[in-house]
């Protein structure tokens, strides 16, 4: 965090702005600056590369400041919260929701952002899981099925939304190196059959919502992946129709915790 006064910033002026991507400083032009619905000040900065990013003013540091542009930077844990829309209010509190007693909870980072009717859609799902028995989630288009998967995911397992994960999603060297173990369950790993249309769109969803390992399963790459799947380094798969249908021996030496089907209406089709 930089300790510049947000009144002293202006449009059309040079900072270092952090990139969470690599936790380092890139030097940018302010664009604009304005309030999200929640009161908080952002600005928005251009980069070199035309990319433009909203970032919080505070986290903003003055190019002539003794900072190198490319010096790693240390996020506060809130920094790193996912998923994170500045432009949305709330509408709900930023609490965990239960959904069994076995420790089992949609994280408060997904939850804050549910609707009451997602939050029963992720708890139908997860007593279907628990008492190993398919369902249907049949909810009409555009009232976030996706996310109540995604939530149903997180909970199962046990995503919390914050540093914790990405500590977790270390390879097991690293976490040893830092003296930490893994709080991840490996042993997950869920599969989602999807067609290509939106299948990195599910990719895309699952890498906004939380800190997932996700393995696409589709290209020339798909032995290696399966590889990884077996050794326990990946929680949710995304594959295509016909890619399972060509590869169904492999798929099936895998012992999936739970196989997701996005537009199940496919499966009709007996070839």
């Amino acid at each position: 965090m930089c300790d510049d006064v947000p009144d002293n910033w202006h449009i059309g002026e040079k900072c270092l702005a952090p990139l969470v991507e690599n936790g380092k400083l890139h030097e940018g032009t302010i664009s604009y600056i304005k309030k999200d619905k929640n009161g908080k000040l952002f600005a928005v900065v251009s980069f070199l590369e035309s990319e433009e990013r909203k970032i919080l003013i505070n986290r903003l540091c003055r190019v002539e400041a003794n900072r190198g542009p490319w010096k790693s930077l240390i996020f506060d844990d809130s920094d790193l919260e996912k998923p994170y829309f500045p432009d949305q209010n709330l509408p709900s509190p930023a609490v965990a929701f239960k959904l069994s007693d076995n420790g089992d909870f949609i994280p408060y980072t997904i939850n804050r952002y549910l609707r009451d009717y997602q939050r029963e859609g992720a708890q139908f799902l997860y007593g279907h899981y628990a008492k190993k028995r398919g369902c249907i989630l049949g909810d009409d288009m555009g009232l976030g099925k996706t996310i109540q998967v995604i939530s149903f995911l997180a909970a199962v397992l046990q995503k919390k939304g914050t540093r914790e994960d990405i500590e977790n999603n270390m390879p097991e060297f690293l976490l040893r190196t830092m003296k930490k173990e893994s709080k991840c369950n490996p042993k997950k790993t869920f599969l989602i059959v999807a067609p290509l249309s939106v299948l990195y769109n599910w990719k895309d969803e699952l890498d906004t919502w939380g800190y997932f390992k996700v393995t696409v399963l589709h290209g020339s790459k798909k032995d290696d992946d399966l590889s990884r799947i077996k050794q326990g380094k990946c929680e949710v798969a995304l594959t295509t129709y016909e890619t399972l249908r060509l590869y169904l021996d492999e798929f099936n030496s895998v012992e999936w915790s739970a196989v997701i089907v996005d537009e199940a209406h496919r499966i009709k089709n007996p070839k």
